[in-house]
C-alpha cells in the first residue's frame, strides 16, 4: 500500500502554516498527529533533541541531578511499548 493522499483540507492547513506542519485529529480516537513535510522532519527532530539536551545540561550545571537506574528505565520502556501495541 502506498502513502495515503492528502485531502484538500490537509493541504490547505499545511499551506496556511509557516512552519510547514499542522496537527491532524483522528475523530474516532481523538489522537492528534503531526503532518509534516518529509524533508523538514529530521530538522525538527534535531532541533527538539538539542533543546532537550541543553535543558539537561542546564539542570546538571545547577546541580539538579538524579540517580538513573538503567534496568528500571528499560523495564518501564518495555511496559509502555507493550501497552501501546
Amino acid at each position: 500500500m502506498g502513502a495515503p493522499k492528502l485531502t484538500n483540507e490537509q493541504r490547505q492547513a499545511l499551506l496556511s502554516q509557516p512552519g510547514g506542519f499542522t496537527r491532524v485529529e483522528d475523530d474516532q480516537t481523538q489522537k492528534v498527529y503531526l503532518l509534516i513535510e518529509e524533508a523538514q522532519a529530521s530538522g525538527l527532530y534535531d532541533r527538539w533533541l538539542r533543546e532537550q539536551l541543553q535543558a539537561g545540561f542546564d539542570d546538571a550545571e545547577r546541580g539538579q541531578l538524579a540517580e538513573w537506574d538503567l534496568e528500571e528505565f528499560l523495564a518501564k520502556t518495555h511496559r509502555q511499548h507493550a501497552e501501546a501495541d
